[in-house]
């Protein structure tokens, strides 16, 4: 039977109540109340995962996986893990019976995670946090993840092989690139996970009903979920055999073209500024958890990573930090929990509004149950120092943070805020939850002083503050938040000021039995009202978002979103405050949408999402014009031979807006395409082609044809070379090439 779209909404929501009525959560394996001794042995195992020889025969198996994205145990292609120590390495051997076809199509280490079969392990060496990924496919691609840098790239080792029914794996991961604590003897959290691509489907050792694999829910493998695992306990080490080394990063760059000296600057934008010719990055251990980081002229080239997008949104976009300097414990300079249901955010520290800087000097790291960073960065008119510190219990039972930033900046300073302005501003919380009950809270509060009149705690201060049940099959979310009309700091992320009231949301999900066609279901309601000092509703959002993911590899989602937002001085300014709430007008940024994917997970993957609505857009001048907004995205992927991965997109959006005369109204509309060709050239070298067009200007982006290309290769001794030409984040193609070689001497890359 075919279903009218008009009715689909409805009858998928009627498919979640079924679902749900039909479910129940499966019974936790292993969890965070098991507790393993380390096997420690005096000779490294051989270069192959063989269980039947020593010293495999001395460690006990870690089977009984559970199926994370359908939360059912793993019978039909089973994994077993063993876990060995010696004075060195960390090693693990994975065993993985597979009945389907196994998917191995990437051949370059860090590119195409996820798309391929993989097993890994995770490991929290401080047992609170300190969280590392090690994945390997069977291909024997590598990849790795850690939270103490968004670039964490060391030297480690995987051994693969095929067997009758599947494939065995042995990962071989150096100590010393593991931050772990001091002491006689260590007690770490860990885990074994594995994904299989034709079924788009994760397994893990570990598992309790709260964990998802969803992509609302955080994506796989997730790191919070380490409070889940159990621990690896006895674990001995003499001396400082796994400190790890420290890193010097020396790079030589040149630049040449018609556009040689342009370089993208903190608001975004591309302007001449001369090129920085050498610079050095340095990370020096002072205990094993702890680390001073240097950067002294360091690279703004960003030819190691570029953002572009078009999409329409409502609030200001929250970019990723990539450089060396901020990747590197990024996550203890936000230690406060941070809260963004229906966008991203706020946070008092907001590195890539920070632009080229000359120098920066900070301290990073952890001891027992406390975390902390403190950091200086300086450059053109400007000099801020950023503080943050964190206590808190390894199942989150409880935890305090508290941060501070201080701004010194001139004018034409070069960052986002580039008027002259001084600012402080602190912010500190208290959050916990019970792991028994699922009741999660969190309390905060932030003021801010500053040269800009009226930035004092009475107009420039924020709270935060929420209760939450968090259950296998439901979460239930309550917050009140206030944030003051002058509370903006000047190195943070704010996406509107003057707001108050409340926010609930209700996510529902749950896994059907497997005679339905449905494999998970998801259902996401959210609303919110705030009002501003004058009392009218500042924002107010209201929305319902269902997922649904078919046993056939088929995933529909959408649905309604209707949002407001007033704005003051005719258009031209969000917050009122300062104008007396004069000239106030309420405009719509509804999106209503409808998404489908197929094959996520896998090499060919295809996705397509539209959104219509009513939408508000600006005129030159800055002042609001009303208009009614369609968009699609189509994006597709595909391997070619061995060595080739064809990427696609098609972008459109058009819009509908009134003129002078009420009956007639004008059209306007852009549209993206973009052809991309990634060519593998072995395990640590890769070519990238990317050509995008935008033609139009009734759209989000300006229009122009870019053409950008890039090789990478890193070599044996750690070091890299980068050869790029353009940039895919400009308008338009840039006529400039950039020979960047680092010679990185220690340890590796974000360690």
């Amino acid at each position: 039977m075919r279903v009218p779209a008009k009715l689909l909404f409805p009858v998928l929501a009627l498919a979640v109540a079924g679902a749900l009525a039909q479910s129940a959560p499966a019974l936790a394996v292993v969890d965070a109340s098991k507790i393993y001794p380390a096997i420690i042995v005096a000779t490294a195992p051989p270069l192959q995962a063989d269980f039947s020889v020593a010293p495999w025969t001395q460690a006990p198996p870690l089977d009984g996986f559970e199926v994370l994205t359908t939360r059912t145990p793993a019978t039909a292609n089973p994994t077993v893990a063993k876990l060995v120590l010696d004075a060195a390495n960390l090693y693990v051997a994975i065993h993985s019976v597979q009945t389907t076809p196994i998917v191995a199509t990437q051949t370059t280490n860090n590119v195409g995670f996820g798309i391929d079969d993989y097993v890994g392990v995770g490991i929290d060496t401080s047992g609170n946090g300190q969280v590392y990924y090690f994945e390997v496919t069977p291909g024997s691609v590598r990849y790795q993840q850690a939270t103490e840098s968004a670039r964490y790239n060391p030297q480690w080792n995987a051994v693969v092989r095929r067997v009758d029914g599947g494939w065995d794996a042995l990962l071989i991961i150096p100590l010393n690139v593991l931050r772990t604590p001091g002491g006689a003897e260590q007690r770490w959290r860990f885990n074994a996970i594995r994904h299989i691509a034709t079924s788009n489907e994760n397994e893990t050792f570990a598992y309790d009903p709260v964990m998802t694999d969803s992509p609302n829910g955080g994506g796989f493998p997730q790191a919070g979920d380490a409070r889940f695992w159990p621990y690896l306990a006895g674990i001995k080490f003499a001396g400082h055999t796994v400190r790890p080394k420290p890193r010097a990063e020396v790079f030589a760059l040149g630049s040449m073209g018609r556009d040689a000296t342009q370089y993208q600057q903190a608001n975004g934008a591309y302007a001449p500024q001369g090129t920085r010719n050498l610079g050095l990055d340095v990370n020096v251990p002072l205990t094993g958890t702890i680390a001073y980081v240097g950067a002294f002229a360091p690279d703004f080239s960003n030819v190691e990573i570029d953002q572009q997008t078009i999409a329409p949104q409502e609030f200001r976009r929250n970019l990723q930090e990539y450089r060396p300097f901020f990747a590197q414990g990024a996550n203890f300079f936000v230690p406060s929990y941070s809260i963004g249901v229906n966008s991203a955010p706020n946070t008092l520290f907001y590195s890539p509004g920070i632009g080229p800087f000359t120098q920066g000097h900070k301290l990073e790291g952890s001891y027992g149950l406390q975390s902390f960073g403190l950091l200086n960065v300086a450059g053109a008119g400007f000099d801020d120092t950023a503080f943050g510190y964190k206590h808190g219990l390894p199942d989150r039972s409880f935890a305090y943070a508290f941060d501070a930033i201080s701004v010194h900046h001139a004018d034409g300073n070069a960052t986002a805020y580039a008027a002259a302005a001084s600012d402080v501003t602190w912010d500190g919380t208290v959050s916990g939850r019970n792991p028994h009950t699922g009741f999660v809270y969190g309390f905060e509060y932030g003021a801010e002083n500053g040269a800009v009149p009226g930035t004092t705690p009475s107009l420039a201060h924020k709270s935060e503050d929420f209760i939450d049940v968090h259950k296998a099959n439901y979460e239930v979310y309550l917050g009140y938040k206030d944030i003051g009309p002058k509370w903006n700091p000047i190195d943070g992320f704010t996406n509107l000021a003057d707001i108050r009231g409340p926010q609930i949301y209700v996510d529902l999900n749950s896994n059907p039995p497997a005679s339905s066609p449905f494999k998970r279901v998801e259902l996401f309601l959210i609303a919110d009202r705030f009002v501003d000092r004058s009392g009218a509703a500042h924002q107010s959002d209201a929305s319902a978002f269902l997922d649904v993911i078919f046993r056939n590899q088929l995933q529909l989602s959408g649905g309604p979103s209707f949002s407001s937002l007033r704005l003051y001085d005719h258009g031209l300014s969000a917050v009122g405050y300062d104008f007396g709430y004069a000239n106030g007008v309420s405009v719509p940024f509804n999106g209503h949408n409808f998404s489908l994917g197929y094959k996520d997970g896998t090499p060919t993957p295809i996705d397509f999402a539209t959104y219509w609505g009513p939408f508000t857009t600006f005129n030159p001048d800055g002042t609001i014009r009303p208009t009614y907004l369609r968009g699609y995205a189509t994006t597709t992927s595909r391997p070619i031979g061995k060595h080739l991965t064809l990427g696609l997109e098609y972008d459109g959006t058009f819009e509908i807006f009134p003129t002078a005369n009420p009956m007639i109204a004008t059209y306007d509309g852009q549209t993206l395409r973009r052809v991309s060709i990634v060519e593998s050239l072995g395990n640590e070298s890769s070519f990238t082609l990317s050509l995008r067009s935008i033609n139009g200007n009734g759209g989000f982006a300006a229009p122009g044809i870019n053409l950008a290309a890039a090789f990478h290769r890193r070599f044996k001794n750690d070091s890299e070379l980068f050869v790029n030409y353009g940039t895919p984040a400009a308008n338009s193609t840039l006529q400039r090439v950039i020979v960047k070689y680092l010679v990185r001497v220690g340890s590796g890359a974000g360690t």
